[in-house]
């Protein structure tokens, strides 16, 4: 892994979303690669530098936290503290969304590829996994990583793997946007609308599509049994035809 090119700031605003990213990822890779760092064990006479290697990732931490993007410190502290290292897979992802990021908004006098085309007055508008896109003195380019040199390879890590995914996730994307400009044409309708109808109908295809709420099972109850029923004592029935009788008698 190496940042064979100098990091030039950009004219990035620092509320652009695109400088929130660049802090988010900041803080990520000074995080894996001071981590990285404690698993270190210095030379014998280089204790003095390490502990300097150490105040200068604290320094980062305190103006990631006060919203501060530092890449050319966090560049170089990286370089130093990889001369001392044999594994800097430990941080490849958090550097590679880092690197990749800090790089939008930066100029360049020329850009030359491997096969001798050259831009100039260049500005780099995003690193993706596919390559560079840049603005530049006659228009803008996409640059496949392939075309560009082995420096610009060394600092970005590009793969050919990686190329692929994002190219065909590019390619799906592409065909999304075509049907709904073809489907917003047909119904007369705005394109942004029909943006707005497509995510609406994907949120609402995955409420759809969540598993159904299931009712809990009931046990089964104990069979119910009919309560024994204690025997009265009857008091045996009162003769009323016979009472009647006799108050005939004592009435006549």
């Amino acid at each position: 892994m190496a940042l064979s090119l100098p990091l030039v700031c950009g004219d990035l605003p620092a509320s652009s979303p695109s400088s929130e990213d660049q802090l988010a990822a900041q803080s990520e890779f000074v995080e894996a690669l001071a981590k990285h760092f404690e698993s270190l064990e210095p030379l014998e006479g280089i204790e003095t530098r390490f502990a300097e290697l150490r105040a200068g990732l604290n320094l980062l931490r305190t103006s990631t936290g006060r919203g501060k993007t530092e890449p050319e410190k966090l560049a170089a502290l990286e370089r130093e503290i990889r001369l001392h290292s044999e594994r800097a897979e430990d941080y490849r992802e958090e550097y590679v969304r880092w690197v990749r990021l800090a790089a939008r908004g930066e100029r360049h006098p020329e850009l030359r590829t491997r096969y001798g085309l050259s831009y100039r007055d260049v500005v780099i508008r995003r690193v993706t996994g596919v390559g560079l896109e840049i603005r530049h003195s006659s228009g803008t380019a996409r640059l496949r990583h392939g075309d560009l040199t082995g420096e610009w390879q060394e600092r970005f890590l590009w793969d050919e793997k990686e190329a692929r995914r994002s190219l065909a996730e590019e390619a799906r994307t592409d065909r999304e946007m075509e049907l709904l400009q073809r489907y917003a044409v047909e119904r007369g309708v705005d394109p942004v609308v029909a943006r707005e109808e497509a995510a609406a109908r994907l949120v609402l295809a995955k409420l759809e599509s969540s598993a159904p709420i299931v009712p809990a099972k009931l046990e089964p109850s104990e069979p119910l049994e009919l309560a024994e029923l204690e025997l009265a004592e009857l008091e045996p029935a009162t003769n009323v035809g016979a009472t009647r009788s006799k108050g005939s008698k004592k009435s006549r």
